[in-house]
């Protein structure tokens, strides 16, 4: 799997630097293909020329595939992103949801893993639009495709999906409750849910210099009893401890770890 990504990395990174789409005539493309509805292509114009614009995309472009998949943007990097495709049991005939894709890197990764059918989902149109271009380089089309949506509103059908996996990026959606019922709504019976978030543990206690620093985090606890009043069985909690202490080295959330406050976590559960 390493092989194929790290021989095609470097003239990829280059021909998105050197030779991309104009931006404008992308998000024209993606509005004609549905990809995006017009209120969004509109909103997105605006924020092309936004300094939070080039934060969001330009910062992805040098990087290799291999790069986009590595620890440097999630816990664990890409071992955990296979390590949670085995955790929901994908397979060649598995149609999957990736919420929170970013410009899509564990989203291929699963699709040249398993052979699964992979639909990458993301709020933000830059980081689509980024994803379908990589996706169209690596010639992987025909298994990964790419959607604008929020996890707490799916833009799918009910019961769409085998599988929905997510990493780094349920603890960024406030409404944690809605984002489980969607999920629950577009899975299959027998549908497996995986994902990976950073949550807090028993020993967390919110304080004034914490509560911050904390912010958007769920406690795994709660995420628990969430997703069994969500109608999920089989709840399985894996705390990754060693992958959060190589993602933060120092500062103030290696000290909450350190502590045993704060942890990623694993979490695999199935819809009855």
């Amino acid at each position: 799997m390493e092989s194929i990504f790290a021989e095609e990395a470097g003239w990829i990174a280059n021909a998105l630097i050197s030779g991309r789409i104009e931006q404008a005539a992308l998000l024209q493309l993606l509005l004609k293909k549905k990809v995006m509805q017009p209120e969004e292509y509109l909103r997105e114009l605006n924020a092309m020329a936004s300094d939070d614009y080039a934060f969001s995309v330009r910062h992805f472009v040098a990087q290799s595939e291999q790069q986009l998949r590595g620890w440097r943007w999630h816990v664990g990097g890409a071992e955990a992103t296979e390590r949670l495709g085995r955790g929901v049991g994908l397979g060649p005939d598995d149609r999957v949801l990736d919420i929170g894709c970013g410009v899509g890197g564990p989203t291929r990764q699963i699709a040249v893993a398993f052979g699964s059918t992979v639909v990458g989902l993301d709020i933000r149109i830059a980081r689509i639009a980024e994803a379908i271009l990589r996706t169209s380089a690596l010639g992987l089309t025909s298994r990964v495709t790419f959607q604008v949506g929020a996890g707490e509103h799916l833009p799918f059908e009910d019961e769409t999906f085998d599988a929905v996996i997510s990493q780094a990026t349920l603890n960024w959606i406030p409404d944690k409750t809605g984002v489980l019922r969607e999920t629950f709504r577009v899975l299959k019976p027998q549908g497996r849910f995986g994902f990976e978030c950073e949550g807090l543990t028993e020993k967390y206690e919110a304080s004034d210099e914490t509560r911050d620093e904390a912010a958007g985090l769920f406690r795994i606890l709660a995420w628990q009893q969430l997703l069994g009043a969500t109608g999920f069985e089989d709840i399985q909690i894996e705390e990754m401890w060693e992958e959060s202490r190589q993602f933060y080295p120092s500062g103030p959330e290696r000290e909450q770890i350190d502590r045993g406050e704060r942890v990623n976590v694993r979490v695999l559960s199935r819809k009855p």
